[in-house]
């Protein structure tokens, strides 16, 4: 019978582990610009109250939409199925504009630049968030707009256009947001 390691004995083989483990790169590697941007939209939306009226059921998924470019594709259809305000999360990918009926969110990552206001106006009036990245998106009408920082992404609200789109916004969200634009509720 061989009796438990002494706590003398342990603590040499954590600190060996340890020592190990710090030779070793223990930082993960940072994510893809689309990996980050998917995150930053799904807490986005954690922080926006939907009319009840905007789901069909109690029990009706939360749609989120991706509009143009693939490279985004991986990193959206990799929230399909978690869990969004006691809703799973349903992913459509390659979302035209005139296909935005029943998303709740929809990132508008392609579009020519005299298509971002119909698109957000239209977006809005089926109670859509429309989130994007490109440049001026919030002042053609969408509601938040993903920006560069000195060094980290930054978003904008455009407060009007949630209201159009029958939105709010919590407190929390308006007050890290860069720049807010429109006078909202």
């Amino acid at each position: 019978m061989t009796s438990p390691p002494s706590r003398r004995w342990r603590l040499l083989l954590a600190a060996a582990c340890a020592s190990l483990l710090g030779a070793v790169d223990a930082q993960p590697p940072p994510l893809a610009e689309p990996d980050v941007k998917a995150g930053l939209v799904f807490n986005f939306a954690r922080y926006v109250e939907w009319p009840a009226t905007a789901f069909s059921s109690a029990d009706a998924p939360f749609v989120v939409c991706l509009m143009g470019r693939d490279r985004f594709g991986p990193a959206f259809a990799a929230l399909e199925g978690r869990s969004l305000k006691g809703r799973h999360v349903r992913v459509r990918l390659g979302v035209s504009a005139d296909d935005g009926a029943g998303c709740h969110l929809a990132f508008v990552a392609e579009m020519p630049p005299r298509g971002l206001a119909p698109t957000a106006r239209a977006l809005a009036a089926q109670g859509v968030m429309a989130v994007s990245d490109l440049d001026g998106f919030i002042d053609s009408g969408g509601a938040i707009g993903i920006i560069p920082g000195e060094d980290r992404l930054q978003f904008e609200i455009n407060r009007d256009a949630l209201d159009r789109a029958g939105l709010t916004a919590s407190s929390q969200l308006l007050k890290l947001a860069h720049a807010l634009i429109g006078k909202g509720r």
